[in-house]
C-alpha cells in the first residue's frame, strides 16, 4: 500500500539551514567577546546577513504553521502553549542559567552571572531563550486576536515594533520583533504562500536582490533588525533554497531534515555546547586560529545537541527535558517505510 505523507519536508530543511546559522552566528559572536584572535575580512557583512533575517524567518514559519479557528478550545490552546512554549521556557531557562553561574565561575564562558539574574526570567529572558519568550506572547497576542483581519494586525506589529524601536525597551521590542514577522507568516499563509515552488533561477535571482538590499543596509550601519526587505528577502530565500535541496534527496538534505526537526533541542542546548567546545579546543587542544575555532565550536554546538537529542527520545525522557519527538519520529518512520519493499 503507498504511503501518504502530506508533511513538507522542505520546511525542516529550511530550519535545518537557518538553525545552522544561529550556530554559527553565536560560535562567531562568542569568539570576538572571548578574546580570540580578530575577525577575517567579510566575516562582519555575513555576520550582519545572518541576523537580519535567521530569526525573523523561525517566527514567520511559527505563524505560517500556527492554527486557529473561531471555534477553537481555549483550553487545549493553554495546555499546548504550556506544553510547547512556556514548560521549555522555563525548564531550559533555569538549567541554562544554572549552568552559566557554574561555568562562568570557572571562566569557561564569556558571560558570567549569578542566581538573582535567574529569578528575573519570568519578565527578563536569559539569551538564548528570548525567542521562545516572545514566540509565547506571539501565540498569546494571535489567539486574543484572531477574530481581527490578519493584515490589519500585520500593520499593527509593523507600528509597535517602530514604536517600541524608538523607546528602547529590548524585552517588549523582542516581542514586537517576533510578532511582526509571526504575523507576516499568517498572512502568508492566507496567500498561498505554501504553495509556491522555487527553481534554481528564482534562488539565483533572490539571492542577488538579498545580497544587494543586505549590503546597502550594512553599509548605511541600519541596525541588523530594521532590514525589513532584507528580512523578507531572506526569507524566501532559504525557502527556495530548501525547496532545491528537498527535491534533490541527498545525503545532505536529510542531514538538514533531521537537524530541522531536532531544532528545538539544538537551540536550547547550543549555547552551552559552543561554550564546551571553545573551551576544549582553546584550552585543552591550545586552537587559536579563528577558523578552525568557529568550524570546531560551530559543529560541536550543532552535533552536541543533536545527539543528547536523539538520546533523550531513545531514552523516552524527551518529554522531561521539554524537548519534542513527534517530527523526528514521522521522520524515520517514514524512512523505514521507504526502505520496505512494496507487496507486489
Amino acid at each position: 500500500m503507498e504511503q501518504k505523507n502530506s508533511r513538507d519536508n522542505s520546511y525542516d530543511v529550511a530550519k535545518g539551514l537557518c538553525m545552522i546559522l544561529v550556530v554559527f552566528g553565536h560560535a562567531e559572536r562568542g569568539l570576538s567577546a572571548s578574546g580570540a584572535p580578530p575577525q577575517f575580512s567579510l566575516l562582519g557583512f555575513v555576520d550582519y546577513a545572518i541576523y537580519t533575517f535567521h530569526m525573523p524567518f523561525f517566527f514567520f514559519v511559527s505563524g505560517l504553521f500556527f492554527s486557529f479557528g473561531k471555534n477553537t478550545d481555549s483550553g487545549d490552546f493553554f495546555i499546548k502553549l504550556g506544553k510547547n512554549i512556556a514548560y521549555p521556557y522555563l525548564f531550559w531557562s533555569l538549567l541554562h542559567g544554572g549552568l552559566m553561574v557554574a561555568m562562568g565561575r570557572l571562566g569557561l564562558t564569556n558571560t558570567v552571572i549569578d542566581f538573582t539574574r535567574i529569578l528575573e526570567i519570568p519578565w527578563n529572558p536569559i539569551s538564548p531563550f528570548w525567542f521562545l519568550y516572545a514566540l509565547l506572547f506571539c501565540q498569546l497576542a494571535s489567539f486574543a486576536l484572531k477574530q481581527i483581519s490578519a493584515l490589519i494586525r500585520l500593520a499593527s506589529a509593523l507600528v509597535l515594533f517602530t514604536l517600541l524601536y524608538s523607546l528602547g525597551h529590548s524585552v517588549l521590542w523582542d516581542i514586537a520583533y517576533g510578532f511582526l514577522y509571526f504575523t507576516l507568516g499568517i498572512v502568508a499563509k492566507q496567500y498561498g504562500f505554501q504553495q509556491k515552488r522555487y527553481d534554481a533561477h528564482l534562488f539565483i535571482a533572490l539571492f542577488v536582490a538579498f545580497a544587494i538590499s543586505t549590503y546597502l543596509s550594512w553599509q548605511a550601519e541600519i541596525p541588523e533588525r530594521l532590514p525589513f526587505i532584507s528580512a523578507v528577502l531572506g526569507i524566501v530565500l532559504i525557502t527556495a533554497l530548501s525547496q532545491i535541496l528537498t527535491r534533490r534527496k541527498n545525503a545532505i538534505s536529510s542531514l538538514l531534515e533531521t537537524f530541522g526537526r531536532l531544532s528545538v533541542g539544538i537551540y536550547v542546548m547550543h549555547i552551552i555546547a559552543i561554550g564546551f567546545g571553545r573551551a576544549v579546543a582553546i584550552k585543552l587542544f591550545q586552537i587559536t586560529d579563528m577558523t578552525s575555532l568557529l568550524i570546531v565550536t560551530t559543529v560541536i554546538g550543532i552535533a552536541l545537541p543533536t545527539i543528547v537529542h536523539m538520546a533523550a527520545i531513545r531514552l523516552g525522557i524527551h518529554e522531561w527535558l521539554a524537548l519534542p519527538a513527534s517530527a523526528y519520529r514521522s521522520q524515520t518512520t517514514s524512512r523505514r517505510l521507504s526502505s520496505t519493499p512494496a507487496n507486489s
